[in-house]
Order: C-alpha cells, then structure tokens, then sequence
C-alpha cells in the first residue's frame, strides 16, 4: 500500500528545518524528510487488535511541526522511524482478531480512532502508575510492549498511521461514531485537544475567581482548528460569559464567531488595546521590554504554542490568572518575570486521558463524540480541503498556507 511517511535523518533534518523558516513549502521537496513509499501493511500485534480502513485522515499541527522540522528533540527518544503519519482517523474495521469480534466489534463498523498507545494497547501489566489513574496520556512506557517505540498511532512503526490506506488499533481504541458524518467524525480527535483543555481547566464565576468579585473573562489566543473547537467547547459545556479571540487571518475569525465568540481580534493591537479598557486595566510599555497589561483577561487559553502566541498570553493574563497551554508548544524563548511577579499559573494539557463531566470521570473521546453528536458540528465547516494520497505535496502545502488556500481542516482520503 502507499504510505505519507516520516524519515529521520539529522543532516536532512536539519536542512529541513532551515530552509522551512524561510519558505515552508520547501520541506516537501525531495530533501525534505516526508515521501510517499510502497509499504507492507502492518500486522495485527494481537487478538484483540482490528485492521482499518480510513474514510478521513487530518493533518494536525503537530504533523506540520514534523513535517517542518519545527518539532523538539525532546521527544526524539519516544519516537521510532520511519513512520506513517496519521492520527485523526475514522475509517472501517476491514479485519478483526479473534478477542475483538469476541468484543463486540464487526468487519464493515465505522469508527473513530484514539491514537494513543499506553500500557493497555501495549499488553503491560500492571498499568504504570499514569495508566492506572486514568490518564494514558502520560503513560511512562510509551517505548514498550508489543508496540515498541512510538506514543500513538500516525507516529509509531508498528502500527501505522491513516495517512495510508490501512492501520491497525487495539478494541480500546475504538469508538462508534452514530450519526455523525465523516467529514465532522475526523475532528474529534481536535475537538478532544481542545474540550480536555476546557474540562481541566474551566472557567469560573464570580466568587470562584482569584479576585473572588467576578466571572473570568476567557481569551483565546488563536482562531485555526483548535481555537475555535475551545470556543465550542466553551459553549457546549455550558460556558455563557465572555470569550474573546485573537486570530490572524479574517476567515479563522468567521469560524470564531461561528463557533460562539462573543469578540474577535485580527491584531496584536486591537487585542491589548480590548484588555486594557477591562474595568480596572492599565496598559504599560518599558522602554526595553515589551508592553503589557494589568487587570486583562483572567484565563487565557493558548492554541498556537509560539513564541509569539506565549509572549502575548503572559503580557496579557490578569495577575494571579491561568495561562492554559492547549497548543503543541515546543522551543520557545519567553519573558517569564510576570509568572513570578504577578502569579501567573500555567497548565500543559495532552489530549489523552479522563475528564471530569456531569459529575464522574470519564474518558475524553466520549465525552467529545457525545458532545459533537448532540450539537451540529456541520454548520462550522471546518473541513475545508480533501486529498487522495498521490496529491500530498498539494494537501501539506493547503495546510501549510492557511491564508493563500483559505484552510482550516485539510485530510488525506486515502481511497484504493
């Protein structure tokens, strides 16, 4: 089968990662590290893993970091290569193990796919302590078992990614879409990332708040895919009070607005300029550091993870505010005296794990599935662009150039 796969080599790793800051679309050339190459299908690694066939692949952000070279080295030691890419998955069970038709799963289901490998997926026993408490997503052996090196499906050898025609998953990973349409079922995964984030990290009313006088006034630094599934998430889980956006591009910020913003920013500008007018703001610029705000927006929620979107957060989040960091962040240089200063709390969220909701844990692609199939996700239109696999060149460079191709969610069909 044909596969969108991901070489390592360091010198070629790091040409890539030049000439990417210079002109993106040059990381898709013939010295980049991505090609598309005649693969065997992966194996079933046991009786209760399932082969599928995917409908929709995403590309994620953090597909593009890889693609880019603008991922960190620190999760080199996790990963394995080469991989196929492709973690925002639904598709069809074409084959099943015997324990998983044992299960409950048939040949000719759709499904959605949670990429990540733990111990369950792995076949350890007992859990790691991460595992046995619930949160998967920070699973300490995500280099062994029957899996080996490789954190989730689209980045691990053995198991395969959708940016191909089949992969492989464990039953745990499985989950029934119902009604939904694979073109909303392939942003669950995303709307996972973003709705974790809100669910651990909520806002609060009056009384609840630091200043303990006053609802949170919610920031969104970023309008892509995962800003605005936050803004969503926000209001689906019955968030009602004030959600602002900033955003670069106008069409992002339409899709804001959809999502349920009450404000959106397409500048750094009018963005201070909204935080200092909050009752009780005062705007500040020192003469060798950049400009900042006392009394801005209280929890702010960074779906960016650049140098650029951190800066803003941490100039602009109220003293003793939250700073929530849903986007991939990598190797970034920040100021962080207002951490100190002004009591800053700053929070990373995986999308993998429970959640509280409606008064139990429970895992977050439920939640997710339940929350998309109860409110229409259609009317966002948040795939944009489809691309069978021999065109990846073109659906990276969709992807890659937001602005020129007016994308928000781009996916491989991968097709026969």
């Amino acid at each position: 089968m044909r596969a969108i796969r991901f070489h390592y080599r360091p010198a070629r790793y790091l040409w890539t990662r030049w000439v990417a800051k210079r002109r993106p679309a040059l990381a898709l050339g013939p010295l980049g590290c991505i090609s598309l190459d005649d693969v065997e299908p992966p194996a079933l690694p046991g009786p209760d893993w399932v082969r599928v066939e995917t409908t929709l692949s995403g590309i994620c952000g953090s597909d593009l970091a890889a693609v880019t070279a603008h991922d960190s080295f620190t999760l080199e030691p996790f990963g394995a290569y080469p991989f196929t890419f492709g973690h925002e998955n639904v598709g069809r069970i074409v084959e099943t193990g015997p324990e998983a038709a044992r299960a409950g799963w048939s040949v000719g289901e759709r499904v959605v796919v949670n990429p990540m490998l733990a111990c369950a997926q792995r076949g350890l026993e007992p859990p790691c302590a991460a595992c046995a408490r619930g949160e998967y997503g920070l699973c300490r052996r995500t280099t062994d078992g029957i899996t080996g090196n490789g954190p989730m499906i689209g980045y691990c050898p053995a198991v395969g990614g959708g940016w191909s025609r089949w992969f492989v998953a464990h039953v745990s990973q499985l989950h029934r879409p119902g009604d939904l349409p694979d073109e909303v079922a392939v942003l669950t995964d995303p709307f996972a990332s973003a709705l974790r984030g809100v669910l651990l990290h909520p806002p609060a009313r009056a009384g609840e708040t630091p200043d303990g006088g006053e609802d949170d006034v919610v920031l969104v630094i970023g309008a892509g895919s995962i800003g605005a599934l936050t803004v969503k998430a926000l209001r689906l889980t019955g968030w009602t009070g004030t959600i602002a956006v900033l955003g670069r591009y106008r069409f992002q910020l339409e899709l804001a607005e959809r999502a349920g913003a009450d404000l959106v920013f397409g500048s750094r500008k009018e963005a201070y300029d909204w935080a200092a007018s909050l009752p009780g703001a005062r705007a500040f610029k020192p003469t060798l550091a950049p400009r900042f705000v006392e009394g801005g927006p209280s929890l702010v929620y960074d779906t960016v993870g650049s140098a650029g979107s951190i800066s803003d957060a941490l100039a602009l989040t109220r003293e003793g505010g939250r700073i929530v960091l849903v986007g991939a962040a990598a190797r970034l240089s920040a100021d962080w005296t207002r951490v100190w200063y002004r009591q800053l709390s700053v929070a990373g969220v995986f999308a993998y794990g429970l959640v509280p909701y409606d008064g139990r844990r429970r895992d977050i692609y439920d939640v997710s599935l339940e929350l998309m199939q109860r409110d229409g996700f259609a009317e966002l239109g948040m795939l944009t662009h489809v691309f069978d696999l021999e065109d990846y060149r073109a659906g990276l460079s969709a992807a890659l150039d937001k602005d020129g191709h007016r994308s928000i969610k781009v996916a491989f069909k991968p097709g026969d």
